[in-house]
């Protein structure tokens, strides 16, 4: 299976009003990327998507987290299978990024 260095297409789109606001939820699969070893390059690319923009062109992920501790914490286990579940938040640009071990993104903003 090739892995796309270039997209990562949302598995899931929501979108809720609150008060007139509308807030919507982009949910990714970057599990291949964490059994890769590449947890930021999944994020970037899922950030990119949400953002419509190129992924060389967003705000570098490393200016808003530590991409080495989060590759230490997402690392995947001795027989390469992922973390029991663990997650992150951290804010990006508008959106609040959560990070799961089992691979799913969830950008909401």
């Amino acid at each position: 299976m090739s892995m796309s260095r270039y997209n990562i297409d949302p598995v899931e789109i929501e979108s809720e009003s609150e008060n007139g606001d509308t807030i919507s939820t982009y949910i990714f699969d970057v599990s291949d990327h964490m059994l890769a070893g590449e947890v930021c390059t999944g994020l970037a690319l899922a950030l990119a998507e949400v953002l419509e923009r190129d992924p060389a062109r967003i705000t570098p992920l490393s200016s808003v987290v530590d991409c080495d501790a989060l590759q230490l914490l997402f690392h995947t286990r001795r027989y390469g299978d992922l973390r029991d579940e663990v997650s992150v938040s951290f804010p990006y640009d508008v959106y609040e990024v959560t990070v799961h071990s089992s691979g799913r993104v969830v950008v909401q903003g």
